[in-house]
């Protein structure tokens, strides 16, 4: 009998076929790390990794077939796009790694490199490595100091007189036969869009097009890599049709990239027209291009020139949203690209759409590139009020939110501020401009208050006094976060001495004082009598306030303002610094009102408004609740170990970047399997798991690097380049390199690299729609924040995307008190959405007084609590503001297990915290350099006692016995075993109590 195949069996083995062969006629994630040969000679990922340390990420495989031969020469064609080819080494191996001594370069160029050496091990095979580096076996910063520059040079130990003989003889010497060129990774990969094309093929691209403009079309399964040159995919020329495939309800991504061939290309654009398959229609509403336009993280629409350089590529990446109900088949349309001066060019759009439905647009392939729509995202961006945070009430020229009650001056101004029972202000604001002809007060009686939304109100007011102009417009949010805008103008020009803005603060309101440079910016604490500002330094706000009330001031008017971080350092704004002339005072006597001018020095008013910026955040911003911080227990280390130590009473972890559940910083959406698992399994358990997730840097591993470095610094800041080999080889240069952390100890050869990313930019809606997909796809309780260069209204959208995602998400921030200049201040309009502050890295414990304690590091004036971080902190003081290290982060004798288990005895956490700072703490004691802080419940009180002096001290404790329910008659007076902390030791109601200088005790008092 013959045989017999049916028509499925035969379609399927033809798909088998294929699939084994290797050709894919829809380019996907796998695409660009196909071998590829331009010139006869594959570039491949190679099979087996080598050790990268003094070899680098790529070798030539050659066959030598002369067993004897005293020489032979290699010819490489290697097309390496790096910069300064021609400072680095060439290392030749044989078969089992050992170096050759004897080699000589003789050519080295981008295009070519001939090498000659001495095959010392006979016949077989040979290594070229043409990048050999020095690997980083720790962590570091190429932020600072010199740029880095690993590789090694170019220093050989070649015989000499082998060497002047191997010249005379070059033309000679039998060849070596250049198998592949390999590369140690998919990661290090050098793709078709990576390699340069020749001198000769561009040329021979310039004749063949003819054009001043040359447009390639390019798949996004091929990002654009070069700028200074074509790449080797395109040596044979463009593409005259733009050709994909996409999926329903995919959001679609494609690139062209512009050659300026011949000249500059200025005001190159963009223009689509609609897609069409039949009857069915994609309109140009649905198609963007992200170089071109897009939303910022504002909300605000952005329009960008596209100017390219002569000789250099600028890629133009687009994007399309295929609808979910699509009709299948081919969409066709066209994209018209210009530039000034040049004659425009339609290429034809072609998009294949499938039957098939993607549920998420593509996000989860970040291959596709679908995210880039995130770059336009408006998530998150309204007036709504977000928990614990309620509708706000307008009744009159009073606004409420949420407990903070303020009153609107008729001319616009603040008049009046209460919170918790207390006034803010002594009496109203007020902005004066002194003229030679005296003082002009802002004064109007026109304000006109509206209710915008359930989080918003605003106002508006204005005035026209002896010639100058003012007009104010202030909003207050429903955080008590408020923002002013007044222009000052005159239709003739007025000198004016001076332009100012006066404060007068209650004496309550003004006991303490952070910012403006007091204390060096990392210190702060009681308020001085007299202090000034000169905008010397990187600040630009203060807060002054009691722990019950205060007000958080910032000058505004710059370019950015985020935290004043060190990788971004603005210059102090503009209008209330004026060249320096400007000046912020602070002067009151001790316990009496104070008041604070921001002063401007001299200054012309003319027909161009003046705007006069400043916000304002009452304070504390919202209620202290030390249960929820004390139920709340944070291991702080590789996540492999939060089973253990959550038999130590840890309940949170945070997973930090360079860990194998998250290695690469900021971009934690390439581990994600046993991520998810790691989560479900502490989820089962009771537990929380958090993961660092940032703004400020970003890892080099993200997919969308290339199409980020190609919106021309939006994303990415300029830099000088350099930083690891992998920048080097790929980003080329026009980067400024950031941490560096090796990941060899988890994944041999892997590192994770970052470049510093732009504030403000669209970058900001990427991260935003990145936390809501991970809270749809891993289930996340919250985010750890290290140090970011966002401002408020990023951390307002982080808390409602959390909000909506996950009931009872946290964050928590993390800052380095040098690296942002005093974190306390500079992230207080973070506070109403934080649950947890680490501040402390680079603290002092010991050398901190109480006052500093409280305002710099504690959180408790502002509404939010902390923990310890520099060296574990102080155990014993610590305890006074309820605070403790983290469990992981600190070990041994700083270990906060012990003190942990204490409060689980004591039962903290249903206890009223009651610190010194506060008159109904029932505990003082008899020395004012000796704080007493006390937990209070029924039938028992925990008190802390901390001694902040240089000395040894002795105190006696005064009591409220009525306060704490307690008969002193009957009261039992114990210092509990705490190990590495305190031996169990009982007291007598006023029996001299000694404590040790910096440290302290933790004493029950029952009955």
């Amino acid at each position: 009998m013959k045989p017999h195949f049916s028509l499925s069996l035969i379609i399927a083995i033809c798909a088998i076929m294929m699939a084994c062969s290797g050709t894919r006629n829809v380019p996907d994630g796998d695409s660009r790390y196909q071998s590829f040969a331009p010139d006869g000679i594959p570039f491949k990922v190679a099979d087996t990794e080598w050790k990268v340390d003094k070899r680098g990420h790529h070798r030539a495989v050659v066959t030598v077939s002369e067993a004897n031969a005293e020489g032979v020469v290699a010819q490489l064609p290697w097309r390496r796009p790096d910069l300064r080819i021609d400072t680095k080494k060439i290392i030749v191996t044989d078969a089992d790694d050992n170096e050759i001594k004897d080699v000589l370069v003789t050519k080295m160029t981008s295009e070519e490199g001939e090498i000659i050496f001495k095959p010392s091990a006979g016949a077989g095979t040979y290594y070229i490595y043409y990048l050999p580096y020095n690997w980083r076996p720790r962590s570091g910063d190429a932020r600072y100091g010199k740029p880095w520059n690993d590789y090694l040079p170019p220093e050989y130990d070649t015989d000499k007189a082998w060497s002047e003989k191997m010249v005379g003889v070059k033309n000679e010497l039998p060849k070596a036969t250049v198998n592949c060129f390999e590369s140690v990774s998919r990661f290090n990969f050098w793709s078709p869009m990576g390699l340069i094309a020749t001198a000769d093929e561009m040329d021979a691209v310039k004749n063949a097009v003819g054009k001043e403009m040359v447009i390639f079309p390019e798949d996004r399964a091929f990002p654009i890599q070069l700028t200074y040159q074509i790449p080797a995919r395109w040596a044979k020329g463009p593409k005259t049709v733009f050709k994909g495939a996409a999926d329903k309800n995919e959001y679609y991504a494609w690139q062209f990239g512009v050659w300026a061939a011949k000249k500059e290309l200025k005001n190159v654009k963009v223009a689509f027209s609609e897609l069409k398959n039949g009857s069915a229609t994609i309109g140009t509403d649905a198609m963007t291009c992200f170089n071109q336009e897009g939303t910022n993280w504002d909300g605000k629409h952005l329009d960008f020139t596209i100017n390219v350089p002569k000789d250099k590529v600028q890629a133009l990446w687009c994007g399309v949203q295929i609808p979910e109900d699509a009709k299948s088949g081919t969409y066709k349309g066209q994209a018209v690209i210009s530039a000034e001066g040049v004659e425009p060019q339609a290429i034809p759009i072609e998009i294949k759409v499938s039957s098939k439905v993607l549920a998420d647009k593509g996000d989860s392939e970040t291959w596709r590139h679908a995210r880039l729509r995130w770059l336009n995202s408006t998530i998150a961006l309204d007036n709504e009020p977000v928990a614990p945070f309620k509708e706000m009430t307008v009744d009159g020229n009073k606004v409420e939110a949420t407990g903070k009650v303020i009153e609107v001056g008729a001319n616009g101004m603040v008049g009046k501020i209460e919170i918790n029972g207390k006034e803010v202000f002594e009496k109203p604001q007020t902005l004066i401009v002194s003229t030679n002809s005296g003082d002009v007060v802002f004064n109007a009686d026109n304000v006109k208050i509206t209710k915008d939304a359930a989080g918003l109100v605003t106002w508006k007011a204005s005035s026209d006094q002896k010639g100058i102009k003012f007009d104010l417009a202030g909003n207050m949010e429903f955080d008590g976060h408020m923002h002013f805008d007044i222009n000052v103008s005159s239709d003739k020009e007025i000198e004016a001495k001076d332009v100012r803005l006066v404060s007068t603060y209650s004496a309550y309101s003004s006991e303490y004082l952070l910012g403006i440079g007091y204390g060096g910016g990392k210190g702060g604490g009681y308020r001085p009598v007299n202090y000034t500002y000169k905008w010397d330094g990187s600040f630009d706000s203060y807060w002054i306030g009691g722990v019950k009330a205060g007000l958080h001031t910032e000058f505004r008017g710059g370019t950015y303002h985020g935290p004043l971080i060190w990788d971004y350092k603005p210059e102090p704004t503009p209008v209330w610094s004026n060249n320096h002339l400007g000046t912020v005072t602070v002067s009151g006597a001790k316990g009496k009102p104070a008041t604070v001018i921001a002063s401007t020095g001299k200054r012309t008013i003319g027909k161009e408004p003046m705007n006069y910026e400043f916000n304002l955040l009452i304070t504390p911003v919202k209620d202290l609740n030390p249960s929820k911080h004390f139920s709340e227990k944070y291991y702080h280390s590789n996540p492999s170990g939060f089973d253990k130590a959550a038999e130590d009473g840890a309940n949170i972890s945070n997973i930090h970047h360079a860990t194998n559940l998250n290695p690469y910083i900021n971009y934690p959406y390439i581990i994600r399997d046993s991520l998810i698992m790691h989560i479900k399994h502490q989820h089962e358990n009771g537990r929380k798991v958090k993961l660092y997730y940032t703004i400020r840097e970003l890892t080099t591993h993200c997919d969308e690097v290339y199409a980020f470095h190609s919106l021309n610094h939006e994303i990415f800041l300029e830099g000088v380049g350099y930083g690891l080999p992998w920048d080097c080889e790929h980003l080329i240069d026009d980067y400024k390199p950031a941490w560096y952390t090796s990941l060899d100890h988890f994944r041999p050869n892997d590192s994770d690299a970052a470049l510093v990313l732009t504030p403000n930019s669209r970058f900001i809606n990427y991260f935003l729609e990145g936390l809501r997909w991970m809270e749809e796809n891993y289930d996340l309780d919250g985010i750890y924040m290290d140090d970011v260069s966002f401002d408020r209204t990023t951390v307002k959208r982080i808390r409602k995307i959390l909000e909506k995602y996950h009931d009872g998400a946290l964050i928590d921030l993390h800052s380095n008190t040098g690296y942002s200049q005093g974190p306390a201040n500079q992230y207080t309009e973070f506070f109403p959405y934080m649950d947890r502050l680490w501040f402390g890295e680079s603290y002092k414990y010991n050398e901190m007084t109480p006052d500093q304690w409280l305002v710099t590091f504690s959180g408790i004036p502002f509404g939010v609590m902390s923990e310890m971080l520099q060296d574990g902190g102080n155990r014993f003081l610590g305890m006074v503001y309820g605070t403790t290290a983290r469990h992981s982060y600190a070990k041994g004798e700083k270990s906060p297990v012990p003190v942990w288990n204490l409060w689980d005895k004591f039962g903290i956490k249903d206890a009223k915290m009651l610190g010194y700072w506060d008159p109904d703490c029932p505990v003082s004691t008899s020395d004012p350099d000796v704080k007493a802080t006390a937990y209070v419940k029924d039938g028992k009180t925990l008190v802390s006692i901390g001694n902040f002096a240089g000395k040894d001290k002795t105190i006696k404790l005064t009591i409220n016995w009525k306060a704490i329910g307690i008969d002193p008659a009957k009261a039992k007076i114990t210092a509990p075993e705490i190990m590495n902390f305190q031996d169990e030791t009982s007291f007598k109601a006023g029996q001299p109590i000694p404590v040790k200088s910096k440290e302290g005790w933790l004493i029950v008092i029952s009955q």
